[in-house]
């Protein structure tokens, strides 16, 4: 198992350094008393009255995904025109570079047909993430993670270097695997799923923690650890360590 921390090189791959840039932005939002003041405030009182540590991850685990947080799509069809009945038409869609890891994209959508255009901005920036309650799997994790350190239940960034990304909450003295886009209680506890069921092929698989903390986990999402091993180019992070 690995532990390292974050020096990254402006001469360094751009993409990856920028995803060490945002998780560690991030995390160390975890940790700001301000940001999870406003963000406990988001949780229903029925949900913060629970004593018992299991119902209130279940509990927030079904409301975030039911409730608060809403799915953009990565293809998504025009709603105006299916509001005209004039059916699904796929949207175009055009990718700006974010300012910094607070912005870190905006994707914009238009209809080739009717002209609907709508903005989609990427933030790592957990309030305003708060405030557009929709996202992908990173804006779900970012937030739910803040909301779960709101709560005393120390939570942490994972990501996959594939195509996700989802959180870690220390329970029981352990790290357990949480992700808000699946359903309870698929998830919650159960890190062999993306494997099994998504065929994930992983090489790496990093958690996130405040001060550039970064450990190595995908022995705990693979049940073929020396595949992963195979698929491994160990000069792949060397520089970031």
């Amino acid at each position: 198992m690995f532990n390292g921390h974050i020096t990254p090189d402006l001469n360094q791959n751009k993409s990856i350094k920028n995803i060490f840039l945002l998780y560690n932005g991030v995390s160390e939002q975890y940790h700001n008393q301000k940001v999870l003041e406003k963000i406990k405030a988001l949780v229903p009182d029925q949900i913060l009255q629970l004593n018992n540590e299991n119902d209130t991850i279940k509990s927030l685990l079904v409301w975030f995904k039911n409730d608060l947080m809403n799915w953009t799509s990565k293809d998504p069809l025009c709603t105006r025109c299916m509001g005209e009945g004039r059916g699904g038409v796929p949207m175009q869609v055009q990718v700006m570079t974010g300012t910094s890891w607070e912005l870190r994209a905006v994707e914009i959508y238009n209809c080739k047909r009717c002209g609907y255009e709508f903005t989609f901005p990427r933030y790592g920036d957990i309030l305003k993430i708060a405030e557009t309650r929709t996202g992908r799997c990173s804006e779900w994790s970012m937030l739910f993670g803040a909301i779960m350190n709101s709560l005393k239940t120390e939570t942490r960034i994972v990501h996959d270097f594939l195509d996700h990304c989802w959180n870690e909450a220390i329970m029981d003295g352990k790290w357990v695997h949480v992700d808000s886009t699946l359903a309870y209680p698929i998830s919650l506890n159960h890190p062999l799923y993306y494997e099994q069921n998504w065929e994930k092929e992983y090489q790496y698989v990093l958690a996130f923690s405040a001060g550039g903390i970064v450990e190595d986990v995908t022995q705990k999402y693979t049940k073929d650890w020396d595949a992963v091993l195979k698929r491994r180019r160990p000069s792949f992070f060397r520089r970031f360590f």
